[in-house]
């Protein structure tokens, strides 16, 4: 029998009998103030715990979309080429607009895509002021969970797919 189901089943006796010994249980006030305090160092020990997490990985790959699609809407705004790199000493997606999405430690990031440098900086899409692109698919993943973000060539328009 755990230790808590044994607090449980005193903190109970105890309500049930109204002349119950004091010194021998607990109160309900204490019960709770104990299963608060369990509580709060568990939550606390899971957000200390160190990482991305799948929810982080998500949003990563949600601002690397919204990134690629900025770009993708300049390029036809202007009439220019804009295009999207990665600074891969730095860990950062960088736009021509100057938008840039930092890429997190424990998030690899596998580019198929063109295979040049950009202004000292590997290659990931370029955008045409037609709305069509060079193409490339990105996958970020961390341990066992991934995503991958797609640029069709023919369009630009940019897809997120699990």
């Amino acid at each position: 029998m755990s230790w808590m189901t044994r607090v449980v089943r005193i903190a109970l006796r105890a309500l049930r009998s109204g002349n119950a010994d004091r010194a021998a249980g607990f109160t309900l006030i204490e019960v709770v103030a104990v299963m608060f305090i369990i509580a709060l160092v568990a939550a606390l020990a899971v957000t200390i715990v160190p990482g991305t997490g799948r929810a982080g990985l998500k949003a990563v790959t949600l601002q690397t979309a919204s990134l690629l699609r900025r770009e993708r809407l300049g390029a036809i705004l202007t009439g220019r080429d804009r295009e999207v790199s990665l600074d891969s000493a730095r860990r950062i997606l960088v736009g021509d607009g100057g938008d840039v999405v930092a890429l997190p430690r424990d998030i690899s990031l596998d580019i198929l895509g063109i295979d040049a440098l950009w202004s000292g900086r590997q290659a990931v899409v370029r955008f045409h002021p037609d709305g069509a692109s060079t193409g490339a698919v990105l996958k970020l993943s961390r341990e066992k969970a991934e995503y991958e973000i797609r640029v069709n060539w023919y369009t630009g328009g940019v897809a997120i797919g699990p």
